[in-house]
């Protein structure tokens, strides 16, 4: 037995044969669900020393395979990354028959974890950059369904991934040999242009942003959410591989300034274009690159300050940002067929006829902007005090960023309750969709109220990334 067969060989089997019952949207749905869910199970329960004991059989299990030379490790320190990306999973694949998404969305969807939880676990760590690609590529058929002409997001998307990996991968070829140390000035300085290239490409900093507003314009936002949520994790998670083997990189000054520089950035260019934005998917798009900006600035802060505080920050504020977008992605993909368009001027009047859909949209987005009471303040909060405390001129974008996405919420707000529609025949919200969406907003609100609860259960894992570990 094997740690890779189970958490990346059989759920890549089994989304191989949910491709062939692809039509029974339903039950792929379910099955791939408890997939996930199992996974996730096996996590937790499954001992960490060398061997299974089932009743009277004693079954070797070890942690590392290899392949073509290559090693995929999955060790105890990354149970906890497991159980959070299958739990997260099994969540999205079990919402999927409410969104209504392309009917290759979960078994494709399952595939791309299993791509991701490799591309984390295997060794050497630049291969990681292959699989994400290769998990790019298997993403465009439910973003871009086949027979349709891809958009010019799904282009972009394609290409800016596709051209940042070469950056990450020709920077990490010439970084080899300097582990303990820099050798030629020039050299590293060149070596270093290209990773910043590559991950600004593939983590969309301003300003190769573009593609992700287009791509949730276009594609269905339920899909689009999964990618815009599970991608950027992996990779920044990738990205902090670098730091992990190259020390001297991460002890350099200006490797944490440059992280927070980039997510003031992100932050900033997010928040001013949210504001404005009237496509309520491209808005959730704009949402996505601000909170990952605060994520950059959590980074940048651990690596210039060596505190865990912020390592945690890190960790936490994936909670909340996953939540979030599934609530509003859910809630986005209900209200397709209910209005014309998902755009502000389409939505007036609609909280009358769809209350929870509407409460949900609001709620996400404010979750996501860092409003008090919300799940994502107290994370945010964090950042920002850790930010003034070096750099207070700075801060200040910061904050002006996330008003310019809670401005975004209170547009969207006046337009649902002004005006009057006609719902002569308008289709009731499920009562399923509504029971998804409350709990939402449940976890959302008690996740704010109580934030000490769920950063506590963080701070008793300090391995879940074991990239992340050298940063403390």
């Amino acid at each position: 037995m094997n740690s890779a067969f189970i958490w990346i060989i059989f759920p890549s089997l089994v989304a191989v044969i949910l491709l062939f019952l692809q039509n029974r949207e339903r039950l792929v749905a379910i099955l791939a669900t408890i997939t996930a869910a199992v996974l996730a199970l096996l996590a937790v329960w499954l001992p960490l020393q060398e061997q299974i004991i089932l009743w009277r059989w004693v079954i070797p299990f070890s942690d590392t395979f290899l392949v073509f030379g290559r090693r995929i490790v999955l060790s105890a320190a990354d149970r906890p990354s497991l159980i959070v990306i299958y739990l997260v999973a099994a969540l999205w694949f079990g919402a999927s028959p409410l969104a209504r998404p392309n009917k290759l969305f979960v078994p494709l969807g399952l595939g791309i974890t299993a791509l991701l939880t490799a591309a984390i676990a295997i060794e050497p760590f630049l291969f990681a950059a292959v699989l994400i690609e290769i998990a790019v590529l298997a993403s465009i058929p439910f973003l871009s369904p086949p027979g349709n002409k891809a958009g010019r997001g799904v282009l972009r998307y394609l290409t800016f991934q596709t051209i940042g990996m070469p950056f990450i991968l020709i920077s990490g070829f010439m970084f080899t040999g300097f582990e303990v140390g820099p050798g030629n000035p020039e050299f590293v300085a060149i070596a270093t242009a290209l990773l910043v290239i590559g991950f600004a490409l593939m983590l969309a900093v301003f300003p190769f942003h573009t593609w992700i507003p287009m791509l949730t314009e276009e594609s269905h936002p339920y899909s689009t959410a999964f990618i815009l949520l599970i991608l950027p994790v992996v990779i920044s998670i990738f990205g902090l591989g670098f730091l992990d083997r190259f020390v001297w990189l991460k002890d350099s000054p200006s490797t944490g300034l440059l992280l927070q520089v980039v997510g003031v950035v992100m932050i900033l260019t997010a928040g001013i274009w949210a504001a404005v934005e009237k496509n309520l998917s491209r808005i959730m798009g704009f949402a996505v690159i601000l909170d990952v900006g605060f994520s950059l600035i959590a980074v940048g802060l651990a690596v210039g300050s060596e505190n865990e505080f912020f390592r945690v920050l890190f960790i936490a504020g994936l909670l909340p940002r996953g939540l979030s977008l599934g609530v509003m992605a859910l809630a986005l993909s209900s209200l397709i067929g209910r209005v014309d368009n998902l755009h502000i001027a389409d939505i007036r009047g609609i909280g009358k006829d769809y209350p929870f859909i509407s409460i949900s949209i609001i709620l996400a987005l404010f979750c996501l902007a860092g409003m008090p009471l919300f799940a994502g303040f107290p994370l945010k909060l964090g950042v920002v005090e850790g930010l003034t405390g070096l750099m207070p001129q700075i801060s200040v974008w910061v904050i002006i960023g996330s008003l310019g996405l809670i401005v975004a919420g209170i547009r969207i707000l006046t337009a649902i309750v002004a005006g009057e529609r006609e719902s002569e025949n308008e289709a009731p919200e499920p009562r399923i969709l509504k029971i998804f969406l409350a709990i939402g907003w449940l976890l959302l609100v008690l996740l704010g109220i109580l934030p000490n609860f769920y950063i506590q259960m963080i701070l008793n894992l300090p391995a879940a990334f074991t990239q992340i570990g050298p940063l403390s």
